[in-house]
């Protein structure tokens, strides 16, 4: 899709938004002009000192190529911003007011994809409230993903999250005992596209909607030495998500199958009690102690409830409905202890525990209009999970320069399923059932690290994990795994520099009925490398950049059927990316300050490897991406109270899709151009001393 802004629009915006900073910077130095801000010295004691600054323009958007992909990426919009924006309040006078200081930030509303709100009000030794407001708008519509027969992704998002948290601490100075009160909230909601398969893919449009609501209570305190902290908690979830397709659809075509229209609706509703306790106290500065429980019990009921309508000369739907409920206690416990034995040797444990039972039963039922049968199931299933990790450690420092340390850790996962299935209408178990499957499972892993210092200003870290990896996916065996770093920081007068480099060597088999199956392994290498260099001469020049590489290769070990045979096979999957960026800040004079930035991220993929024809048993996987982004801004301090700044960025992205696919895809290769312009007025205390 390709879409350009209307001069028009941008003219329009551009008019109102300069006429707004126009009104603003007039309005600015006349007031200033006609009576001159006092200077915080006389600020009276009976007033409170104010300390703000506002950013407020507007960015101009032209995209030139596929929208929807940028879209996708920035979303950024054409229109008023709001740019980081803060007001701090404190009061002049100790002991009297409501509040000693209240801080309000925001940042990102208006055309920004996403926006905050963050506020801090305190009284000394009475009370302290912090609130985070946030929203994001979401959207995702590619050409490359769940791409059915009309070459139309199938699956593509436009929704909007607002989310937040208040917590409200009293005494928070208290050593002794303080109260923390919170809330917090999560709403989605939007439209989103989905896809259904009935013999065919269908599109379905659908439209989200799930509120979350979290109240908490919690005290923390001291008590015989001990410093203590409890938390219970209440968390409320719901889901009205639905899915509708309203007009006639023939699918991808697969077969002859078509829907005049469905409707489905699976409304979810959860509830969730939870607690936390810890306890930490340190013994004749040698020995100490950390313990943690976290227990949670969640509950939830959910309906399936589907109708499909096919297209034929005669009655001929299917009817789903589906009913459950499920509950989950989970308990979660962490003990560490830490003993410096000498000044230069320490070692530490930590334990930990997690366990949960998950049991749920649901009924099931099935009326198949055009055969006229009834299916009607009932199944009830039930998980025990238990898990436990030791990680034990040695840390010996030498002396200033040279420190090493040495560890093991053992975990042990022990699962039991049971699952009961009932054909309600013989009262017959389904095939299969009663079924009742236990697992165990141990992993190993050594742990090793070091610190060097070969001189004052450099430092060099260091530290290796080799062993097994319990590994949560069905199917799937110990990952066998290897991980190195390395890093190494250095400052020497003004210039400042770090590089680092990451192995991670994983090796997953597949888990069969007899064991791992070595036929059949996943194997993933990946190398990291990170350099930056920041170089601050003179106050008025800053200049730093920086390189990345990452080079992964995946290979998997796949069985896929090709012409109606099942056949062993490879599926290669490359990363090869570079990612360079420069950013540059000047100062040629006290009023003028001039930034310019480029980044610049290149992923070749696979490189000029050929790639197999569908029918081959070999597939080849990577997303080649060459995407620049350069910037420059300038501010202006028009006078002490305002700065005017101007700036451009610009996107340019290119990708080099697969030649060889099932369809032929359009472009979504982009470029925007993205200029900005705002003014930042300066108010209250020191306002006048910058």
């Amino acid at each position: 899709m390709t879409k350009r802004i209307k001069r028009s629009d941008i003219r329009g915006t551009l008019r109102v938004v300069s006429a707004s900073v126009a009104i603003v910077i007039s309005a600015s130095i006349t007031s200033f002009s006609q009576s001159p801000t006092p200077s915080p010295s006389n600020v009276s004691e009976d007033n409170y000192a104010v300390t703000a600054s506002t950013e407020i323009g507007g960015r101009w958007v032209d995209v030139n190529g596929n929208e929807n992909k940028f879209r996708s990426d920035l979303n950024y919009r054409n229109g008023f911003r709001v740019f980081d924006s803060s007001i701090l309040i404190e009061n002049q006078r100790k002991g009297s007011r409501n509040f000693d200081s209240a801080l309000f930030i925001a940042s990102g509303w208006g055309a920004d994809p996403g926006g905050m709100f963050r506020t801090n009000v305190e009284k000394t030794g009475l009370y302290r409230l912090d609130a985070n407001l946030r929203r994001v708008g979401f959207f995702n519509n590619l050409n490359n993903h769940a791409i059915g027969e009309t070459k139309i992704n199938y699956h593509n998002y436009d929704t909007r999250r607002n989310f937040g948290d208040f917590d409200l601490t009293l005494l928070p100075e208290n050593q002794k005992i303080r109260f923390r009160i919170g809330a917090s909230y999560n709403l989605s909601s939007g439209t989103f596209t989905y896809s259904s398969h009935q013999s065919e893919v269908f599109p379905i449009e659908a439209s989200s909607g799930s509120k979350a609501w979290d109240f908490r209570l919690g005290a923390d305190g001291r008590l015989l030495g001990f410093n203590l902290s409890g938390t219970y908690g209440y968390r409320s979830f719901s889901d009205r998500t639905k899915y509708l397709l309203l007009r006639p659809d023939e699918g991808d075509r697969i077969s002859t199958t078509d829907i005049d229209r469905m409707e489905r609706t699976n409304p979810i509703d959860g509830r969730t009690h939870f607690g936390s306790f810890s306890l930490q106290r340190t013994f004749a500065e040698r020995f100490d102690i950390t313990a943690k429980v976290l227990h949670s019990w969640t509950t939830n009921e959910f309906r399936w409830n589907e109708f499909i309508e096919y297209r034929t000369p005669v009655a001929n739907r299917d009817e789903y409905t589906i009913s459950g409920d499920s509950s989950r206690p989970q308990t979660r416990a962490d003990l560490g202890t830490t003993w410096r034995i000498t000044d230069k040797f320490r070692v530490s444990n930590t334990f930990s525990y997690d366990g949960f039972n998950l049991a749920g039963g649901n009924l099931y039922a099935q009326l198949v209009f055009r055969t006229s049968v009834l299916t009607r199931n009932s199944n009830f299933t039930v998980t025990r999970y238990r898990r436990y990790t030791n990680t034990f450690e040695g840390d010996y420092q030498f002396n200033d320069r040279v420190g090493v340390n040495l560890g093991y850790r053992y975990t042990h996962r022990d699962v039991t399923l049971q699952w009961i299935g009932l054909n309600l209408a013989t009262l017959a178990p389904l095939s299969g059932s009663p079924s009742n499957e236990n697992a165990e499972n141990s992993t190993n892993t050594v742990i090793a690290g070091t610190r060097i210092k070969p001189t004052k200003n450099w430092a060099i870290y260091a530290d290796v994990e080799k062993g097994k990896a319990d590994n949560v996916f069905t199917r799937a065996g110990n990952a066998d795994f290897t991980n190195f770093r390395i890093r190494s920081r250095m400052r020497f007068n003004k210039v400042a520099s770090s590089i680092s480099f990451i192995s991670k060597d994983n090796e997953i088999p597949a888990e069969g009925v007899n064991g791992p199956d070595p036929r059949y392994i996943t194997d993933t290498k990946s190398r990291t490398f990170s350099a930056s260099v920041d170089w601050f001469p003179i106050d008025q020049l800053n200049l730093s950049g920086g390189y990345n590489y990452v080079h992964l290769t995946s290979e998997a070990f796949i069985r896929l059927p090709i012409a109606g045979v099942m056949t062993e096979g490879l599926s290669q999957y490359f990363v090869r990316d570079n990612y360079f960026f420069v950013d540059a800040t000047v100062k040629p004079h006290k009023r003028l300050t001039l930034f310019g930035s480029y980044r610049w991220n290149k992923d070749t993929g696979h490189g000029d490897r050929v790639l197999p024809a569908l029918t081959s048993p070999l597939i080849i996987g990577s997303y080649p991406i060459d995407f620049k982004t350069p910037e420059v801004r300038a501010s202006v301090r028009l006078n002490k109270y305002i700065d005017w700044n101007i700036g451009y960025q610009h996107y340019d992205y290119k990708e080099d899709p697969p030649q060889q696919t099932i369809y032929s895809l359009a472009s979504q290769n982009y470029s925007a151009h993205m200029p900005y312009m705002s003014v930042r007025i300066y108010l209250g205390k020191g306002a006048a001393d910058r």
